[in-house]
């Protein structure tokens, strides 16, 4: 089943009922608010109206730092997991600790205690690696999504 990412303004009123041809997985609450959906594209916007716009999910073309600046962590994530699964050695441990920061912004908005846990360990993974190569992993992300 297809997965996609409907995107509605904030003031939309959504339920997580999932109803025939698709199921709500998740909403999300940022600068949109982010209906999370697997299955029948189609009778999701028939239930929950059409949206702003959609996004199926691993085919954003988006930069990372477009996706950060529009609260969409959920894709931007997804983004640094598959350079992530790519890196090695000191870049995966920055990559891990920036996947653990998106985390940590999407469930932010559910639990402050939830994201705590998770900022806490972005942060040690952070403070494992040499300072002076935080720049320079810094700009090799830049150039690599």
């Amino acid at each position: 089943m297809t997965r996609f990412l409907l995107f509605y303004p904030l003031d939309k009123q959504v339920t997580l009922q999932s109803s025939v041809g698709f199921k709500i997985v998740e909403v999300r609450e940022c600068l949109y608010k982010e209906v999370d959906v697997i299955g029948d594209l189609e009778e999701a916007k028939k239930s929950l109206g059409d949206p702003l716009f959609v996004i199926e999910v691993g085919k954003t073309k988006e930069s990372l730092w477009d996706l950060l600046n529009q609260c969409r962590f959920w894709e931007a994530h997804e983004l640094l997991e598959e350079v992530w699964r790519r890196s090695q050695g000191y870049e995966k441990k920055y990559l891990q600790a920036l996947i653990l920061l998106m985390a940590s912004m999407i469930k932010f908005r559910k639990s402050w205690r939830v994201s705590d846990e998770i900022l806490e360990r972005a942060l040690s993974l952070i403070s494992e690696l040499p300072e002076d190569l935080l720049p320079l992993l810094y700009v090799r992300l830049g150039l690599n999504t």
